[in-house]
Formats: structure tokens, sequence, C-alpha cells
């Protein structure tokens, strides 16, 4: 049975905003023209085309002051069946306001049967003969907009649109120029305006790193008082409000697809393939099963056999392709030959023979029916770098010899999986390669792929540095069968292979490299890889795999001990990675901005040699190992990314960098572009006109005030803010700072919606969250202690709302100073002003909290294993840091175990410790006490330490030399050392030239050891 045509009035009402009324709406069709097959569509098999269906309306607006009523007509266009999710949907074509030179025209062409106009693929009905007029809407010479023709047989409803445009007309006329205090007609922007696509919808892409940035900070200056450009910060903030909505009624409570990616990146120094991949392309092999070989072993040189050149197989095998290749035709193969598929730079496509009968070939001794293990990636994504050092790649040789070989290497890699898989991509630049392999399965699921290419090497355009990028769509499929049809909504993967600038002092020229990479490397759509992470209506992460070159800046002979260590792997990984310049980078935000890496636990990937030249980790001795090699990555907050994997691979030896790869679990939702599409224009529907109605948006905004009441320290508290929409339009609204160069909110304050949008009749709840932590606790610590702050709320096109924050802090011995600890006449949360400290000749020896830690855990705790080598409870933490603030006796509520309790004291002592606003040993000190070379020396070097320090120092130091003697603690003495030693002496990672980890490390080693 046909669905019943929904009432023209009703479909209009619907489509306008709350501020638009339909006087009268008619359905209708278009006259017939030249191009009517833009108006038609193609009917069910060989039924006829059917006409697009139209409605004619008239829609009046009052202006909020109730005295200006002005009209407009509007021509509704029914969507073609492609773009809809639900029948009946429309769409404003043509909008025209009704003011003197509006005419409305009539004729009768001819007597013609009533049609109906069904759905597409239905059947026309036919009744009796009714009189057919063709109505044309001219708006005036003076409008840019050309007349419209349409066809309808409602005569007494086109009577009343007569009626209502000439009764519209009377209105407007009697009204003049100075009667509007507004701009006439502006509510019709929305409707006619040329960017009336809905943002999610542009075919523009979006930058991910742009929207990966708090909305705030991307909104233009403001102040109380003081608005900014109110029309772009609403399109900036309706734009973020609907990307949540999407993400939150559709994305999370649809269904997930996830894709499997294992990511690698390998600098090859110019070499060719000379052993298996197995171990980088396919990760851990199967115990007790040899790894597939495709490279036999290089024959072992006798040093006597001086005449003999061992030569590497695969140039043997590229020589036979190239004999291959000039005996044979381009693209023919032999019976005894198969081929992959290998793209070249220029984008052509070639065939790389194979030998099937080549006991070096695993890919064709497989059969057919091999099984797929669950945890098989389904896209392999291989970056390589220094593919071919020569002068003649440099030039950009558009040779594929190396590429081929490397996908041999990598397909031989997979071993009888290989059958599984194909070649879906390749990008090469000089040096850089970027090849993606998927399942062949999958490999309908991938479309719209483009790749980008640009140097950065010398005179900052050569090929040896640079980047090559891939971006393409994944379409996932449902679970369940889908109906005809469908089609899916793609989620974007971009991936990015970047090689740049060398050398330990280089490292501003990388961060440089990075933005300028940024804004050079496009697609070949024209538009900028920055702006293209996520593309036309879709979403998705972006992921690069590259030689960053970044290094670590502790010295050759630091770096080196750290590494030799096998006891302190992990503690000595740890600490180098605090020198890593891509690490001081990120935190700086300095290059690789919202990026993120996966903690680092393998050795540095670089460089190594081989002979006299190497440590005895086969580190070069000319060149301090780092991490060059890394894999970084960045997901839209609609995608799920989990990182499962991040190792180098010692075994692949052939270059001076060892293979990296990363294993990634990437989910995407599941749903139909025309749901998608759907929901974005009826939630578009509500918000669009924001920036154009002359009604100010009206908010309540409550309460007025908001007291936290007592605040700890290092305890969030919450309260909620009320923003109600009590108008009749959208209201965005933002937190702005009370002078210009303020910011909106005190660093004690977070406020988890900055920016917002509220519907009419809505009221959204904005978190409010008081943490005392870091820099602010220590200035609350020595001053006062009272949390007052008045939040301004500034509603877009409206007023500015004022809230009162207050609260009072509770001091705490920690993020505090030695000095001051040793003049606190109490417990420091009896101290009522800094004035009530005690002078500097009257203070104790040492600070009583930390005194307090160390006698009760030599009097409790020496025999218990795992002191500082495991994190407390934090609940018992707290409840131990709240009898050191209030000088109460120790007490633990609840039946702890007393080893529980004992690390919960342990990690209280170093907590304290590292908050100290300066460290135990003053930075003035550290690198003199890194020269040390003998415990006397050591010792005489106190005598320049503060007394108090001095004091807290071999208290510290003796109950640690203490527990070093006991035997749970005998072989625990080094990561005693490791873990204290960053706490006592605190690192400055700022410095170019750090002071020696290793040597600071020895002067604690001379006073526990």
């Amino acid at each position: 049975m046909a669905q019943a045509r929904p009432n023209p009035m009703d479909v209009v009402q619907d489509l306008i905003r709350p501020t638009e009324e339909a006087k009268v709406a008619i359905e209708a069709r278009s006259a017939p023209r030249t191009d009517a097959d833009s108006e038609t569509w193609s009917g069910a098999g060989d039924a006829p085309e059917v006409q697009r269906r139209k409605i004619l309306a008239v829609v009046s607006h009052f202006h909020p002051n109730g005295k200006h009523e002005q009209g407009c007509v509007f021509v509704l266009s029914e969507k073609p069946p492609r773009a809809q999710a639900i029948s009946e949907e429309y769409f404003v074509e043509n909008a025209f306001p009704v003011v003197g030179n509006l005419s409305i025209t009539m004729s009768q062409p001819r007597r013609a049967l009533a049609v109906s106009s069904p759905p597409p693929g239905g059947s026309f009905a036919a009744s009796q003969a009714k009189t057919e007029l063709t109505v044309t809407i001219d708006p005036g010479e003076d409008s840019p907009f050309a007349p419209v023709s349409l066809q309808t047989s409602d005569i007494p409803g086109l009577r009343k649109i007569l009626v209502e445009c000439r009764r519209l007309k009377e209105v407007l006329a009697a009204e003049t120029e100075d009667d509007y205090d507004f701009e006439p007609f502006g509510w019709v922007g929305p409707y006619i305006a040329d960017n009336v696509l809905p943002p999610l919808l542009s075919p523009i892409p979006p930058d991910l790193r742009k929207i990966k940035k708090p909305v705030h900070a991307r909104l233009s200056a403001a102040s109380a008082g003081l608005p900014g450009n109110d029309v772009a910060d609403i399109e900036a903030v309706r734009e973020d409000w609907m990307r949540k909505k999407v993400e939150e009624d559709l994305f999370a409570r649809g269904e997930k697809a996830t894709l499997r990616i294992r990511v690698g990146t390998f600098n090859v120094n110019g070499k060719l393939p000379s052993q298996d991949l197995s171990a980088w392309v396919r990760g851990q092999v199967a115990s007790g099963r040899p790894a597939p070989a495709f490279i036999p072993p290089l024959k072992e040189i006798s040093p006597l056999s001086i005449g003999e050149v061992a030569r590497n197989p695969v140039e043997e095998r590229m020589e036979a392709l190239a004999i291959h290749d000039a005996a044979h035709r381009p693209g023919a193969t032999t019976p005894e030959t198969s081929s992959l598929s290998a793209t070249s730079e220029a984008g052509t496509s070639g065939t790389l023979p194979v030998d099937t009968k080549s006991e070096e070939t695993v890919v064709s001794d497989v059969s057919a029916d091999v099984a797929e293990d669950p945890t098989d990636p389904d896209l392999l994504v291989l970056g390589f770098q220094e593919l071919d050092l020569s002068a003649e790649a440099l030039l950009y040789s558009t040779k594929t010899v190396r590429e081929d070989a490397w996908c041999m290497s990598i397909f031989a890699g997979l071993g009888e999986k290989a059958i599984l898989y194909e070649k879906l991509v390749s990008k090469q630049l000089v040096g850089m390669l970027l090849v993606i392999i998927v399942k062949k399965r999958l490999r309908p699921c991938f479309s719209e792929i483009r790749t980008a290419s640009v140097g950065a090497g010398i005179m900052g355009i050569m090929g040896n540095k640079g980047a090559t990028a891939v971006r393409l769509l994944f379409t996932p499929t449902p679970s369940t069968p889908s109906a005809a049809g469908y089609e899916g909504k793609p989620a974007t993967l971009t991936f990015v292979n970047a090689h740049l600038a060398a050398f330990d002092e280089m490292f501003e020229k990388r961060n440089a490299d990075y933005h300028d990479l940024c804004k050079r490397l496009q697609f070949d759509s024209g538009i900028p890889l920055d702006e293209s992470a996520a593309p036309p209506s879709s979403y998705g992460p972006s992921t690069v795999q590259l030689n960053l070159n970044y290094r670590i800046t502790c010295s050759d002979s630091d770096v080196r001990a750290l590494l030799a260590s096998e006891q302190l792997r992990e503690e000595n990984i740890a600490t180098l990675r605090r020198y890593d310049q891509l690490t001081l980078a990120m935190r700086a935000r300095k290059a690789f901005e919202e990026f993120v890496e996966h903690p680092i636990s393998h050795p540095p990937s670089y460089r190594f040699s081989a002979g006299q030249v190497a440590d005895r980790m086969g580190y070069d001795m000319k060149r301090k190992p780092a991490w060059t090699d890394r894999i970084l990555h960045m997901a839209s907050s609609a995608a799920t990314v989990k990182q499962t994997a991040y190792t180098s691979h010692s075994t692949i030896t052939m270059s001076d960098h060892r293979p990296v790869s990363a294993e990634f679990e990437v989910q995407v939702p599941v749903l139909s572009t025309s749901e998608y599409e759907t929901y974005v224009e009826r939630i578009w529907r509500d918000v669009s006109s924001a920036e154009y109605v002359e009604e100010r948006p009206r908010v309540r905004v409550g309460p007025a005030s908001i007291d936290f009441g007592n605040v700890p320290f290092r305890r969030p508290i919450t309260r909620t803010l009320a923003i109600e929409n009590i108008g009749k339009v959208p209201c965005s609204y933002r937190f702005v700072p009370q002078a210009p160069t303020a910011e909106p909110c005190p660093e004690w304050l977070r406020i988890d919606g900055m920016t917002g949008l509220v519907r009419p009749g809505e009221k959204v709840e904005v978190p409010l969250t008081v943490c005392i932590d870091g820099t602010t606790a220590s200035q609350m610590n020595m001053g006062s202690t009272r949390l007052e702050e008045t939040l301004v709320i500034h509603t877009a096109l409206g007023r500015d709302h004022f809230v009162a924050i207050s609260g009072n802090y509770e001091r705490t011995c920690f993020a505090t100073s030695i000095a001051w600890l040793v003049r606190l006449p109490g417990p420091v949360r009896e101290l009522k002003s800094p004035a009530d400290l005690l002078p500097e000749d009257r203070s104790v020896n040492a600070p009583r909290e930390i005194m307090r830690l160390v006698n009760w855990l030599m009097s409790n705790a020496t025999q218990t294993a795992g002191l500082f080598l495991v994190r407390g409870d934090p609940i018992l933490v707290e409840q131990i840091r709240q009898s050191l603030d209030t000088g109460a006796e120790f007490s633990i509520d609840g039946p702890e175990s007393e080893d529980k309790v004992a690390l919960a004291f342990a990690d209280t002592l170093l907590q304290l410790l590292g908050s100290l606003v300066e460290p135990v040993i003053p930075p003035s000190l550290h690198a003199r006490c890194a020269e040390m070379t003998s415990r006397d020396e050591a010792f005489e070097l106190l005598d320049e330490l503060p007394v108090v320090n001095v004091n807290v120092w071999i208290s510290l130091t003796a109950f640690l030399h203490f527990l070093g003697q006991q035997d749970a603690y005998q072989d625990k003495v080094e990561q005693l050392v490791a873990i204290f030693t960053p706490v006592v002496f605190r690192d400055d990672l700022s410095s170019p030239m750090p002071v020696s980890a290793v040597g600071k490390r020895n002067f604690l080693r001379y006073f526990i050891g």
C-alpha cells in the first residue's frame, strides 16, 4: 500500500523555524523545461519517470517587537531517493521576499488528468480531469534570482496564496525605512544563503588537528562587555555541537567495525633486502615452527678467500628480472610465472614476475584455502626511508626496482599468509616509500585512494628528506545483510611516511620541517593534507610512521651506560625517554601537537654498526643511540584507536637502523550514508538560524553563586551550572575572561564545556570542578587560601551572565619547600596566615612531616618487600597525608594488611619529596654533585647545602642505606637509586645539555650503596 502523503502545511511548518509561520501551502510540480532531467526520477523497472514533487507556500515572520510582519514565498522541493532515509523529505529550493516588485502570474496551458506523483517504484493513479495552471513567480528586475515556473491544480489554494501575498505587500507598503532598526528580511538569510549546506556535509574536509583543539581556543578574542565576532563564533560552536550530537546519538549507539592495522617504519640505509622480514611484517611467529625463508642466508666468507665477493641474492634476483623484461614484452608472463601488482610513483601499473617454482618464494607455495587468524592484520602500512641513496635517485628517478624488491620481501615475510593479501597502493619519493597491503576480502571496502609527496631535503625541496602520504576511505559493512542499494558511511585513514633533518643539533630544524610539511604536503585533489585528515562527511584516524631523526639530549656516555644495564632496563628506558627530543617537542607543543605516541619500551633503534666500531650492544661508537624511528597517531572522537604493540626488531640487522612496528585496533561506526545525512540535516534545521534572527537569545543561568566549601589538596570537587534557553531561538554561549588579557577561569577551576549550544526549551548542565595541585597548591600553601572568582558566560548576540565562585583551600605539607616547612609553628592545617610562620632563627632542624614518615618506616616497614618499588593504595596515601597535615596520630581505617600500609607510607614519602617546590639538592649544585668521584668528595659537598636540606638528606639516605642492607633489598639498591635520583635531583628537561643522570646516580649511591 502506498504511503499517505503528508499535508503540505505540515511539511512547511516542520521545515521552517519556530520564528516563522506557514500561512498557505499547496502541492505543485515543475513546469516542463529543457533540463527536466534534473526534475525527474527514474521509475522502477519499465515505469515512466516520476516528476519531483514541489510545494508552493507563503511564510510569515513577525519581528520580536511584534510591530513588523514580513512574508516570503517558498518553493520546497522533494529530495531525490538517493538522499532519503525517511520518505517525503524536502528542502527549500527558492525563497522570494514578498516586496512591491514581486509578481505572480498564471496561465492555463491545457486540460490534464490529475496525476499523482508517487514515491519511486510506485504507480500512477488517474482521476477526473482537473484544471491545471502554470504559475510563474518573478522576484523582479532588481532581484538576483531568476523567475520560477510551477504547475498546480489546487486552484483554491492558489487563490489563498495570491490573497496572502497582496496582504503582505500592503503591510510592507504601510511602513517606512525609519520604522526599521534592524535588517529587513534578514530572517530569510538561512534559506537562501550559499552556505546552507550543513558543515558536516560540506565537500571541504575538516582539519583533524584543528577539531582536536578545544573550541574555545579557536574563537575570536572576547571578554566581559567586549564581544568578539559573534557570528563567526556561532558557526564554530554550532559545528562542534553538531559533531558531538552525531557522535552521541548515532555513532555511540550503533554497530562498530574493527580494523586491525599493522604499521611499520624502516630506514634501510640504501640496502636491498637480504634478510627475512617476517618478524617485522607478521610480528610473532608461531613457536616451534621456522620462519618462512624468502631470502637464503648469505654464504659465510672465509678470511682466506680474499678473491671471493659475496653478492646480495636480491641483486641477483633484480638482474634476472631485468633480463626477463628485456626478453619479454611488458605484461607478458610465462606458464611458470605469476605476478604481483606493483604501482609506480607516476601511478602506472606494472607486473612483477614471480617464479612459482622457486623454493625462495613462499607466496605461491601455499594452497588457496589458507585460514585466517583473528590476530592477522587487515591492513599492512609499511614506510621505508633511504631506500635509494644514489645521486640518480636524488634527481627524482622513477625507477621502481628497489620498490619491487622490498615488496617481494614483504610478501615473502608473510609466509603462507601471503595468499590472503594484495598490494593496495604505494607512493615513492626518492628514498621514501609508503606501501599499503590489504586483505583481498576487504579490498572492496577501500576507495578514493589518494597519494601525495613533497621534498624537504637539500635546498628545502630535494627528495632525500620530506614525506609521502596516502589517504583512503574505508567503508565498513554491517554484520547483518543490508538492503539493496545500501551505501555505507566511510571512515578516512591517512598515513604519512616522513623523513626529517638529521643530527643532534638540528632539533629546531626538525620542528620547522614538521610545520613546513603540514603546509606543503597536498593530495592530488589540491586540498592541503592538514586539512584532509578527515574527508567530506567522514571520520577516522591519521597515522604517521616516520624516521623523525629526533635524538636524546643526554651525553653519549650517559646513554650508553644506561642502555648497558640489564638490571634496570625499564627504569633506564624511562629515564632516557624524559630526555627524548620528540617527547620534549610534543610536551612544549612545538611539533606534532595532538598526536599520540605509545610509551616506548624498546631500546633505541639507531645507530647500529658491525665490527670494532660498535659497542657491545651493537651501537656505532661514532653516533649516539637514539629513537629516530617512531610511529604516532591521531584519532577523531568518532573513532576508537587502541594500540596493542610498539616495538623494534633487533633480529633484522641489514641496516644501521632497526625496523619498528606498531599494531592498532581501529573501531569505526557502521551506518548508512542516508541515515547520517538525514540526522545531520534534522539537527541543522533546528540550529541553522542562530545568527540571522532578530530576536536576541534569552537564557537563564543558575545558580548565581556556587560555594565549593573546603577544598583539599588533589581532591576534585564538582558542582554543576545550569544554562536554560527560555527564548525562541538557539543560543550559543561561551565562557569569557573578565579582562582582555585574562583567562576565562583560574588554574584551579576546570569547566567541562567552555562552549555550547542550547535549543529553545532545553537546559544543559555544565560541570565545574575545583582541583588544587602543582603550582597552584604551592602558591596557596604559602599565601591566601581563599578561592574566589567570577565567571562570565557570554551568549552570542546576547548579554553576559555572571556567576560567583567561592571556596576555601585546605593547606597541606605537599607542594611547599623545606625552608617553609621548618618554619611552621605546628601542623600546616592550623596555620591561619603566612604571618604566623616562625622566624628563621627559631625554625626546627628538619620538617616534622618528612621525619615522621622516615621514622615510621624505620620502625615498622624495613621487613616489607617492595617499598618504593610498588605504588601505594591512593586511599591510604590520602589518609596518611591528612594525618601529616593535621598533626593527628597515624590511623588507617579498615582492616588493611601491614604490608599494604607500609607501601602506602613509602609512596607518601616519595610523593611528598617529589612535590617540593625545590628538590632536596638545590639545582645550583647538581652539576657539581654529578662530578664527584668519591664518597669523601660527596660528603664534603654537603657542607654547601642549607642545614635543613643536609638534615633531610642524611635522614633519608641513612634509611635507604639501612633498607639496602636487608635481605629483601640487597639486589634492589640500584633500583632505589634510579627511583630516588629524579626526586632529590629535579631534572631540568628544558636544558639543551642536562646534568649527567649517571653522575647524579653516582652521587646518591655514595650515601646508600
